[in-house]
């Protein structure tokens, strides 16, 4: 069974990486700048399944959660970090492959621009359309959804 120390362990020599067990399980914070290494860290020491990347509107930033899987281990990981309102978020793609689609939406939901992805097009929508997912976009009024 992987303890929070265990993966403190994996994680030392990433800058600002912090480890907590939280009710989700094991979250491993991080900064932006970080991202990339701590998931590679972590493919390494066998976490190599992103079973899914999301965004939450915290009302102050969004936060990118990716979820990691070892099946071997039977665990789970979840590594988190902050990206300000029309901030960058940088892909992931090449340490997670899966992670092509979730970032593209994700970024497009949340405003966010995102770098390094082969193809960082809309996914969901048309250009001009506010990022739906956060808190400072109006909700639309049912006679707005008929148009």
């Amino acid at each position: 069974m992987l303890r929070v120390a265990d993966v403190e362990r994996l994680v030392a020599g990433i800058e600002g990486a912090a480890a907590s067990e939280e009710r989700l399980g094991i979250v491993v914070r991080v900064g932006r700048g970080s991202v990339e290494e701590t998931l590679a860290q972590l493919k390494v020491a066998g976490f190599n399944w992103l079973v899914d990347l999301l965004g939450t509107d915290t009302g102050e930033h969004v936060e990118i959660t990716y979820h990691l899987r070892s099946y071997e281990a039977g665990q789970d990981v979840f590594v988190k970090t902050a990206v300000p309102y029309d901030g960058e978020l940088a892909s992931v793609w090449q340490i997670c492959p899966a992670a092509l689609m979730p970032e593209r939406e994700t970024a497009e939901l949340f405003g966010l621009r995102l770098s390094g992805h082969p193809n960082p097009k809309r996914l969901l929508t048309t250009d001009g359309v506010e990022p739906l997912l956060r808190k400072d976009v109006a909700v639309r009024t049912p006679e707005e959804f008929r148009r």
